[in-house]
C-alpha cells in the first residue's frame, strides 16, 4: 500500500490549487485533482464524486495497481458513476458506494484508504454543520492512521488530519 510522501504536514493550512489541465474537467475539479498528493497503488476514498469526473482522473494517476472509491448518497449520481467510469468499474479500478458520508462503513476486511477528499459536501463544507463530527468519525474508520482528508474550500484544499 502506498505512504504519505508529499501530503501536508498541518492539517490547519491549505494547500493552494495550481491552474488547470486541459482534462476535459471543470477548472475547479482539475485543479482539485492536481493538488491532491497521489502516486502510483494509492487507495483513494472520494466523498460525494458523483458523477465520477475527477474519480476517473484520481483512478488515471494511482492505476493500475490504486483503487478509487466514489461514495455518493444519491443513487442516481451513483449510477451514472458507474456508466460513466464503466472502463474504471470493469478493470477494478473503481468502485461505487451508495451511502451518507455521516453513516456509512465500508465492508469488513477492506483495506484503509490513504487519503480522502470531497468537494461540495455540506457535511463537510459547513452547509450541515451537526453532521460534521460524524462525517469525520466514519471516514477516520475508513483511512489509514495518519491519513488526511481533502476538502475543497473553493479557492483551495483544506487539509483535515484524522487520527
Amino acid at each position: 500500500m502506498a505512504g504519505h510522501r508529499g501530503r501536508s504536514s498541518s492539517a490547519d493550512s491549505a494547500v493552494d490549487l495550481v491552474p488547470p489541465a486541459a482534462s476535459g474537467l471543470s477548472p475547479r475539479l482539475q485543479r482539485v485533482v492536481d493538488a491532491l498528493p497521489l502516486e502510483p497503488g494509492m487507495r483513494v476514498l472520494e466523498i460525494g464524486g458523483a458523477p465520477g469526473a475527477a474519480a476517473r482522473k484520481v483512478a488515471a494517476r494511482v492505476g493500475p495497481d490504486g483503487h478509487v472509491l466514489v461514495l455518493d448518497r444519491s443513487e442516481a449520481g451513483i449510477r451514472r458513476t458507474q456508466t460513466n467510469c464503466r472502463e474504471e468499474v470493469a478493470s477494478g479500478l473503481l468502485s461505487t458506494m451508495c451511502a451518507a458520508v455521516e453513516n456509512f462503513e465500508i465492508e469488513p476486511g477492506t483495506p484503509l484508504f490513504d487519503l480522502a477528499f470531497a468537494c461540495r459536501v455540506g457535511a463537510l463544507d459547513g452547509r450541515h454543520p451537526r453532521l460534521y463530527a460524524s462525517a469525520l468519525a466514519h471516514i477516520s474508520r475508513a483511512v489509514i492512521p495518519g491519513g488526511m482528508l481533502y476538502v475543497d474550500t473553493e479557492s483551495s484544499l483544506t487539509p483535515i488530519a484524522l487520527d
